[in-house]
């Protein structure tokens, strides 16, 4: 009699630590990862010249993906340059030209949005850093 309560005790421990072991695991592959690459170059230029701005990202979520390239000037507010056209799993890339118009700081970033699950509204995700460029 005693035998049979061991076993049914050590199948109960064996159960209990394959469930605790499933739940880690969801969590883990529950969480996305985020690939991008961003460039501008050059990183000083005269005032009229062009700024040739790069870049992609993408997530590995099954939701619909949109990759932005946005510009400031100084400390003012983020605007955007242009959008790739986005797809799911994959935010797209951008290769772009922007004219420097005035001297003085401007700032570039990369930004993915996505879309919510419940809704078409695109809502940012991750910003890359940003890349500064002199204007003189």
């Amino acid at each position: 009699m005693m035998g049979f309560l061991n076993r049914r005790a050590a199948r109960a421990v064996v159960g209990t630590a394959a469930g605790i072991a499933a739940l880690g695991l969801s969590a883990v592959t529950a969480s996305a990862k985020i690939s991008y690459d961003f460039k501008v170059s050059p990183h000083t230029v005269k005032a009229d010249a062009r700024v040739h701005v790069k870049g992609y990202a993408m997530n590995d979520s099954d939701l619909f993906q949109k990759f932005c390239v946005q510009q400031r000037q100084g400390t003012g507010s983020w605007h955007t340059v242009k959008c790739a056209h986005g797809a799911v799993f994959d935010g797209g890339s951008v290769n772009t030209r922007v004219q420097a118009k005035h001297r003085g700081t401007l700032q570039f970033r990369g930004a993915l949005y996505e879309t919510d699950w419940n809704s078409n509204k695109l809502r940012l995700q991750f910003v890359t850093p940003t890349e500064t460029v002199r204007v003189r």
